[in-house]
């Protein structure tokens, strides 16, 4: 397990050091998967841009793989397709239809999840009361599936809240 501590140490190492570290750490990748088991995940940013270069300069046939969500700048998007050997991919969903299907990336997937599964109960609970009948049995039945639906919805909620 590596502690900032080694974080600190790596950090203070001059440049030509750090460039041969992540040089070995690269050939121990291309060792372990092949040139055609490696690609580099590229952003078109400063650090992808490096990366790339540096594995590259090692391994000029490998792979780079842009994934185009739509949201990038024209300008990143040019400088991409500058480059050679750049598959770029489109996902099936938009990013507006993502969130609008899943609710917006937040701090992590547990609370994703969480709003997902909340949203999830709410829209049971209405069509719970949309349902409701004037039989007085069912709707003390209903009104106990609808506390477990709420009860459920405050744990959501706490969770979110950090409660």
């Amino acid at each position: 397990m590596r502690t900032a501590e080694d974080l600190a140490i790596k950090q203070a190492l001059p440049l030509d050091v750090k460039v041969m570290l992540t040089q070995k750490r690269i050939r121990e990748w291309v060792n372990e998967y092949g040139v055609e088991g490696v690609c580099v995940s590229f952003s078109g940013g400063k650090d992808s841009t490096v990366l790339l270069h540096l594995v590259r300069e090692l391994y000029p046939d490998v792979k780079a793989v842009f994934s185009n969500t739509g949201l990038e700048y024209p300008e990143i998007q040019r400088f991409v397709k500058s480059f050679d050997n750049v598959d770029i991919v489109t996902p099936k969903m938009r990013f507006d239809e993502v969130i609008s299907t899943y609710g917006y990336p937040l701090i992590s997937k547990e609370v994703a999840e969480a709003i997902y599964y909340a949203r999830r109960i709410r829209s049971q609970e209405v069509n719970v009361e949309r349902e409701r009948e004037p039989d007085k049995h069912r709707a003390v039945q209903e009104n106990r599936a609808i506390r477990r639906e709420n009860d459920k919805i405050l744990k959501a909620r706490r969770f979110l809240m950090g409660k």
